[in-house]
């Protein structure tokens, strides 16, 4: 995809086509209100026992963790799996530092996530943050990770920037709103989508943000979203015509939608000033 090189998600100049400058400019929803809450709560040290094949992390204790808010699908692929089971193994065996992010699933495992601990001016990165630094993860939207979002969002941008990892590989790569054809391939999978808002619907209880070319794809996000997004200083009432980044499942039947469940995860491109200049985020 050719886009600006400080958010390119793939390989050289003339794989896709160009993104629209806006997006140089991207911005996290809800950075502002989100980045000051912790991830997680601390639960004391804890010992790594194994790691299984889908990435779950066995404690000595017996308790299973998994890593909330992070997109498992990549793990489909087996060099992929391989290249994050190793950057988990390197925890097998010490004493770690748990965050739990939520209570245990239907199978018993808890959402959550571990460092080694932190020495005095160390900030050592989580497992979750090494696999989203060396672009072996993508986060995706989770009730029980949303505070962990803002932060792990900027370690997936600089990652992408890089080409590290899964970003150096086109299936990957952020969609632009205009491909149609990738976007129906991947109908049930979760992406990355930019584009340009055509015109923004308001329901009883979802706002649709239809993006270009006409008859393109759709975020579907819930009216109960609305507050928190105006907190972060994004109007839905004024996104026609500015640039957005989002990402979710992408939903057939009787057209393209994507289900956003996190205003996190929805980026806008700040609006430029009158001398074509990107404004300060708000």
């Amino acid at each position: 995809m050719k886009g600006n090189p400080r958010l390119r998600s793939g390989p050289p100049d003339g794989v896709r086509p160009r993104l629209p400058r806006g997006l140089s400019g991207l911005v996290f929803g809800l950075a502002a209100v989100s980045g000051a809450l912790a991830c997680g709560a601390p639960a004391g040290m804890v010992r790594i026992a194994a790691v299984d094949e889908r990435l779950d992390v066995a404690l000595s204790d017996g308790r299973i963790v998994r890593l909330a808010g992070l997109d498992g699908s990549l793990y489909r692929d087996p060099k992929t799996k391989e290249s994050a089971m190793a950057i988990l193994a390197r925890f097998v065996g010490a004493d770690v530092e748990l965050d739990v992010l939520g209570g245990a699933d239907r199978w018993g495992r808890i959402p959550g996530d571990f460092a080694p601990p932190k020495n005095a001016g160390d900030p050592s990165d989580s497992a979750a943050d090494a696999l989203l630094a060396a672009g072996l993860a993508r986060v995706r939207p989770e009730f029980e990770a949303r505070s962990c979002s803002p932060g792990r969002l900027a370690l997936e941008n600089e990652a992408r920037r890089r080409g590290l990892g899964v970003w150096s590989d086109l299936s990957h790569a952020i969609i632009p709103s205009s491909d149609l054809a990738a976007l129906r391939r991947l109908s049930g999978r979760f992406v990355l989508i930019e584009g340009k808002v055509h015109r923004v619907g308001f329901g009883r209880s979802s706002i649709y943000v239809e993006l270009v070319p006409r008859g393109g794809p759709t975020l579907v996000i819930a009216r109960k979203l609305e507050p928190a997004l105006a907190r972060a200083g994004v109007s839905m009432g004024g996104l026609a015509g500015r640039d957005v980044r989002a990402r979710g499942v992408v939903g057939g039947g009787s057209g393209l939608r994507i289900e956003v469940s996190d205003p996190v995860t929805i980026e806008v491109a700040p609006r430029p000033d009158k001398a074509g200049e990107a404004e300060a985020a708000q």
